[in-house]
């Protein structure tokens, strides 16, 4: 009786841990759709915030994919794409004010001074108007750079501190014709002893002759004004980065040596963040921060991140903010928190940008198919996906991906059911040994009863 007992326990247990080999059986599905590409052997999906809000696994191993007749397919993530790349050069360029007389005209009608190498050195519109009032345009001559330009590194001798200015930046070829870049600011403040110099004009990659810049403002004069311009050969990947705003959770109660405070923030899930985008509340404010992390364990200590200095400044109706952080990678991480060295009077805005994991699948079966997202027991196998994609690419050619599709709505499987913690199982092991010890205990009373029977039976024994 023992055995058949302990083979029908051991029988349940392995049915319970493969049981969760359906769609029911997750928390959630999503169905993909495949769109209007026709037939493929194999498709990519992308994963969304709701996907990863059901996922309990940190390496994705609770997501499944079936067909339409309710069997999982093979699949599996695609390897990352490389890092991006980004290598910045800075080249100094021939930098000259404009006479202010002419700095207002769209056709500089000028008398132009060049050197040997065609480069302009000296840009005159008559000593009268030349002494009218001070230049507040630049010509910057990037005749001899024979690179793209995405964006102006300025150097300036006085003043030291206390600069805000705003500039338009123009391209053209001819010194007539000029094509509007876009404006942008430059930053020299300091207070309560944190400098801020952010001295970079930033706009699209362009070619082009020769570069004007215009000051919008009625700040102070910037003397001695230079322009290093930047050149950046990149490699893009594959996958943008995704934003995601983390939402302010219970104030920690926590506050740093100096005073300031902890701002806590927790996302829908644990995401692959690469990026953060911090931006105080209040306008003209300043203020040293530091970034941590953690996986949503509250018995795991905080991991610093990153310092920097966040601020927010309105010059009329533009409002100048800290640029985004890049981050040390790090796994996925849920929580976060904001340190501030001195104090702030509301929470800081977090928004994180992450890079979503595609997924690979195999059109086995027919469509449609659905994604099955979120249980505590179901663990998907290891499918030997590459191998099928390095076969596909040997005929279809070695540069072809599976074409993309999309994920639907979430649909309801198991719900919360599939994610809570399973049913301990029976302790048969605990039962056995009780048992042959009862069994025992019952053979040794048995035993001595038998010894006393016989001990009544002969007396004189």
């Amino acid at each position: 009786m023992m055995p058949r007992l302990l083979l029908a326990l051991a029988a349940a247990a392995l049915l319970r841990t493969a049981a969760a080999a359906a769609p029911a059986d997750y928390a959630y599905t999503f169905p993909i759709d495949t769109g209007a590409a026709g037939a493929s052997s194999a498709w990519r999906v992308e994963l969304t915030p709701e996907v990863y809000a059901w996922t309990r696994d940190a390496e994705l191993r609770d997501l499944a994919i079936f067909n339409a007749a309710g069997q999982p397919v093979p699949f599996a993530r695609l390897d990352a794409a490389p890092e991006p790349v980004a290598r910045e050069r800075f080249l100094a360029l021939p930098t000259l004010a404009l006479p202010a007389a002419a700095a207002g005209g769209n056709d500089l009608r000028l008398v132009i001074d060049r050197d040997a190498d065609g480069r302009l050195r000296r840009i005159d519109a008559g000593e009268q108007a030349a002494t009218a009032r001070r230049s507040r345009d630049w010509l910057i001559d990037a005749s001899a750079l024979g690179r793209s330009v995405d964006g102006f590194e300025l150097q300036w001798t006085e003043p030291k501190s206390g600069v805000s200015a705003r500039f338009s930046i123009a391209a053209g070829d001819d010194l007539q014709d000029w094509r509007e870049l876009g404006d942008g600011s430059v930053l020299a403040l300091e207070q309560n002893g944190t400098r801020i110099d952010r001295r970079t004009l930033a706009f699209e990659p362009v070619r082009a002759r020769y570069f004007r810049l215009r000051r919008l403002d009625d700040g102070v004069d910037l003397e001695g004004l230079s322009a290093q311009a930047r050149s950046t050969d990149r490699t893009q990947a594959d996958t943008p980065l995704a934003w995601l705003r983390a939402e302010p959770v219970a104030a920690s109660g926590a506050t740093t040596t100096s005073g300031g405070g902890a701002f806590d923030y927790a996302l829908p899930a644990a995401l692959p963040v690469e990026r953060a985008r911090v931006e105080l509340a209040g306008d003209n404010a300043l203020a040293p921060l530091a970034l941590s992390a953690r996986t949503g364990d509250d018995a795991q200590p905080w991991r610093p991140l990153v310092r920097f200095d966040a601020f927010r400044l309105r010059q009329g109706e533009q409002v100048l903010h800290n640029d985004d952080v890049d981050l040390p990678p790090g796994g996925r991480v849920r929580e976060w928190r904001i340190e501030a060295r001195t104090p702030l009077a509301a929470a800081p805005r977090l928004t994180l940008g992450y890079r979503p994991d595609t997924l690979v699948f195999l059109a086995e079966g027919a469509g449609p198919y659905v994604l099955a997202a979120g249980s505590r027991q179901a663990r998907h196998p290891d499918y030997p996906v590459a191998a099928a994609l390095a076969s596909l690419r040997g005929k279809l050619g070695r540069d072809w991906q599976p074409p993309r599709a999309t994920l639907g709505a979430a649909r309801v499987g198991a719900g919360e059911a599939a994610l809570r913690e399973p049913e301990p199982p029976l302790p048969w092991r605990r039962w056995l040994l009780w048992g042959v010890l009862a069994a025992g205990a019952a053979l040794v009373g048995g035993f001595a009863l038998s010894l006393l029977r016989e001990r009544k039976r002969d007396p004189q024994d």
